[in-house]
């Protein structure tokens, strides 16, 4: 059996592009000017829409950005209901581009400037990631494992039962010093 590090990440294209349209039409964009922000054209955001091509993840977190929606948002339903009960098991599991760094959303709701999720990190020698940064602010608790967090120049080194607050607009990103799975419960809250 192959481990999950060998597994190469593939993204929902489909789900993504549906993301992509719902909530450029909320903004009120054209895909002519969406594409101007985030410097692709605009036939490349036709055929994201369309679930024909998946984003970088550059692209992605650009869209993000533009669109005013966190990251994990395009991996989420439309559907928006009052009351929502996701079953242990159940969770939507999302890897990105580190297939060492993977999520299960907590909360499934589109439209919320929240997300509630848990965060899990294989141990791994990719210590050095660039940094990402986005609008809104982040708060994490680690339940098991180590987790080294950077956020601009500083690293924090968080274990378990420890927390850590700061605003996403700090450059930052997270790596597992130790030898076992680093796991933590995330919120990210966007304006």
């Amino acid at each position: 059996m192959k481990s999950k590090l060998d597994l190469p990440a593939e993204l929902p294209k489909e789900q993504i592009g549906e993301a992509i349209r719902y909530y450029r039409k909320k903004r009120g964009l054209t895909a002519e000017k969406l594409a101007e922000y985030v410097g692709v054209s605009q036939s490349m955001i036709s055929q994201m829409e369309r679930g024909q091509t998946a984003p970088s993840l550059d692209t992605l977190w650009k869209l993000s950005y533009f669109l005013e929606e966190p990251v994990f948002s395009f991996f989420e339903s439309i559907e928006d209901k009052a009351v929502t009960v996701i079953r242990k098991g159940e969770h939507k599991r999302i890897t990105m581009s580190r297939p060492e760094v993977w999520y299960e959303m907590l909360s499934p709701n589109r439209d919320k400037k929240w997300k509630f999720f848990k965060m899990i990190i294989d141990p791994g020698e990719n210590k050095d990631q660039p940094l990402m940064l986005h609008k809104g602010e982040e708060s994490g608790y680690v339940i098991d494992g180590e987790l080294e967090v950077k956020i601009e120049e500083e690293t924090y080194l968080l274990r378990e039962g420890d927390s850590i607050s700061f605003e996403s607009t700090l450059p930052h990103s997270f790596h597992n010093p130790g030898d076992k799975p680093a796991v933590a419960i995330w919120m990210m809250i966007q304006p």
